[in-house]
This record gives structure tokens, C-alpha cells and sequence, in this order.
């Protein structure tokens, strides 16, 4: 399931105002649940708050409500990954397709808060040229043991 809301001011908006075109739920079949709040303060920058697994089975609905928040916005838009438990492909073809959306579209997204092993599958990918804010030095160098190393010792 992806629950999908829009906040404004500190209130969700209601379903049927044009505030509430943003909100969602969204039922899959056997799917984990994938919880996106997206919120806009009172300067005007634009958070989307991103818990649960984000995988094959919720992958192509994120995408969506992902796009329409770049699109809804003039600056740039922040994903607080801190809550994501979980990211398979898909769910790094989403964070991809929607950096290459706003790109396009003139506008910027920006990954904070993302856990270690995110980083990590990010760095090994390439996909922190798409998001520079998350590359770290520590993860520049990803130390993998070398065949010729596990031979040798045998």
C-alpha cells in the first residue's frame, strides 16, 4: 500500500479541494507498505517525508506521485529518506527516473537522511552523480575483496 498525503501548514489538505489532488492511498495486492507525506513550510521549501519499502511493488506509483511534486513546485524538493526501511532496483530506478524528470524540467531534487546500505548500493551503481549531496568520502572507495587476493591464499 502507498499512503500518499500533502501537508500544508502543518494540516493535511482533505480529499476533494484541490489541495487534496496530491493525497493518495493507493491498495496493492500483497504489497508492503510505502508511506509518502509531502509537505510545504512556510518559505516555500518542499519536503517529501518517505517511510517503508520502496520496491517492485510500489515503484511505479511513487514514481508517479513523485513526479507530480517536482512538477508542483517552483524550487527545489527535498526526499527525507530516514524512514526508508528498504530499496531494491526499482526503488533506485525511481530515485533515477524522477532526478532525470526534474532535470528535465528544470528543477532539482535532493536525497537527505539516507541510511548507510542506501549510500553504499548509490556509490557502487553511480547513482551519487545523480545526487552529489550523498556522496561521502568513506564511500568513495568501496573495498571488495580481490580475486587474485582470495587465490593467492588458497
Amino acid at each position: 500500500m502507498i499512503r500518499a498525503s500533502r501537508v500544508v501548514g502543518g494540516r493535511t489538505a482533505p480529499n476533494g479541494e484541490k489541495d487534496g489532488d496530491m493525497g493518495a492511498v493507493i491498495d496493492l495486492a500483497q504489497a508492503l507498505p510505502l508511506e509518502m507525506e509531502y509537505q510545504v513550510a512556510a518559505d516555500g521549501k518542499a519536503t517529501v517525508k518517505v517511510s517503508g519499502e520502496l520496491d517492485i511493488a510500489t515503484a511505479d506509483q511513487a514514481y508517479a506521485y513523485l513526479r507530480d511534486v517536482v512538477d508542483s513546485q517552483d524550487g527545489p524538493v527535498t526526499m527525507n529518506l530516514s524512514g526508508l526501511s528498504f530499496c531494491d532496483a526499482a526503488g533506485l530506478g525511481v530515485l533515477a527516473k524522477v532526478a532525470g524528470h526534474a532535470r528535465r524540467s528544470g528543477r532539482s531534487l535532493r536525497l537527505a537522511a539516507a541510511r548507510p546500505s542506501l549510500l553504499r548500493i548509490m556509490a557502487i551503481t553511480g547513482m551519487d552523480e545523480a545526487f552529489p549531496e550523498v556522496r561521502n568520502p568513506s564511500l568513495s572507495v568501496i573495498s571488495l575483496p580481490r580475486q587474485a587476493a582470495v587465490s593467492a591464499s588458497n
